[in-house]
């Protein structure tokens, strides 16, 4: 993300990475080491019922809402004997992507570029890491058996996330790309408040502020299954719009040499 930081800012979230690198290595080893149910023996037992409740009943008029009452059950059963394994598990793989996005950051930088060579993969890339969170929110729930067997647990979340992706896509290129292709002025600081008068600041604020926030809820959901992927990727997101913005504010045309 074009530039280098500072040597003590580079310092800093070195040592942070190395913290979170730390901490997920042991949040992982906590996850193995803590078994996936409270009871299994008592689990299983009523996981057998639900499956001989829902395939016996073969005559019943409506099957709809045999699945439907199923799936209830499922997840009841699901709270009652959860354990903090996947919890542990999910946030220790998102501690180790954010340790190797900070040190990412930490070697490379965080001030503004106009270079497209940086833009464009750097957005495919966010999108990727959206598109992969999703995919492995449905993935990862189903090979921990959280979801029910008897229902179409893989393939809507991932044709989801692969149309989100699609959609995704050209609206990231063309936020992050139009400022390099329309303006030339030097980018101000990515935290700036105003740059070529408050109008024009308020004006472009308001248009990138939506994907902003929605980028900065995606960092919320670290620690939810497949958050590694999607958190990270609401980051770097996040960086392409505020760089798009420091662009558009830029108060210095670049000079033609």
């Amino acid at each position: 993300m074009a530039a280098k930081a500072t040597r003590g800012d580079g310092r800093w979230l070195a040592t942070v990475a190395l913290l979170l690198a730390v901490l997920g290595a042991g949040l992982i080893a906590m996850a193995a080491a803590t078994p996936w149910h409270t009871d299994a023996d008592a689990y299983f037992e009523g996981l057998n019922g639900i499956r001989a409740s829902l395939y016996d009943d073969v005559d019943e008029p409506d099957r709809m809402d045999s699945f439907d009452r199923a799936s209830r059950d499922f997840h009841a059963l699901q709270d009652r004997y959860e354990t903090p394994k996947w919890l542990y598990a999910d946030f220790g793989y998102a501690a180790l992507a954010w340790s190797l996005l900070l040190y990412l950051v930490a070697t490379v930088g965080l001030r503004p570029t106009r270079r497209a060579t940086v833009v464009v993969p750097v957005s495919l890339t966010a999108v990727g890491l959206l598109v992969v969170g999703s995919c492995a929110s449905a993935f990862q729930s189903f090979g921990r058996q959280q979801l029910p067997e008897w229902a179409d647990t893989l393939a809507i979340p991932l044709m989801g996330a692969i149309g989100i992706g699609i959609i995704l896509l050209p609206l990231v290129l063309a936020l992050a790309l139009a400022p390099i292709l329309f303006t030339r002025r030097v980018p101000v600081v990515l935290w700036s408040v105003a740059g070529r008068g408050w109008g024009t600041s308020l004006v472009v604020s308001l248009i990138y502020l939506a994907p902003a926030v929605l980028a900065a809820l995606a960092v919320l959901v670290a620690w939810q299954t497949g958050g590694w992927a999607i958190s990270t990727g609401g980051a770097v997101l996040l960086w392409l719009l505020l760089n798009a913005r420091a662009i558009w504010l830029g108060r210095v045309p670049i000079v033609q040499g």
